[in-house]
């Protein structure tokens, strides 16, 4: 497996498609940008895992979400890398675990204070992945958009 930053185009697509089955709305986005992102390719080019990567410039998705921007709350500003989705086709194989990596190593390199990640409280695996990695809770409360109910924002120091 090969972790690659930023997304080359020939695995952009398939990067794509793999963060909007786990993120998108209403085929939102389209594109995500190759610069804030991480992809794990396979030996035969296959993307493994995507990782999208949020900072003040702006996030992995390359068009704003569709939804008025009054709905949207966002989590408490930081100076974090933040994990802006993780996804991977065959969880439990190590994927999850390299792309995080790199991104710890970027925000290392990059001189932000920690790595940040914003979990749905439902989804309890993720809570779980996150918590085995180190991360430790530093908020909860009700970011995003309202459907989504309560976040827990999480943290891991660089």
């Amino acid at each position: 497996m090969q972790i690659l930053h930023p997304i080359p185009d020939e695995a952009l697509p398939r990067a794509t498609a793999l963060w909007r089955a786990h993120f998108g709305l209403m085929a939102w986005p389209r594109h995500l940008r190759p610069l804030h992102g991480i992809v794990a390719v396979g030996p035969s080019g296959q993307v493994l895992g995507v990782m999208g990567l949020r900072d003040a410039s702006g996030g992995a998705p390359a068009a704003a979400l569709p939804a008025p921007p009054w709905l949207f709350r966002p989590a408490p500003p930081t100076g974090d890398l933040v994990i802006d989705g993780l996804a991977v086709s065959d969880p439990g194989q190590g994927t999850g675990r390299a792309l995080v990596a790199e991104a710890l190593r970027r925000a290392r390199l990059r001189r932000h204070p920690g790595l940040r990640a914003e979990v749905r409280a439902r989804n309890r695996g993720a809570l779980a992945f996150y918590d085995r990695l180190g991360f430790a809770e530093e908020a909860r409360g009700r970011y995003g958009l309202p459907w989504w109910g309560q976040v827990h924002v999480l943290r891991l120091a660089a």
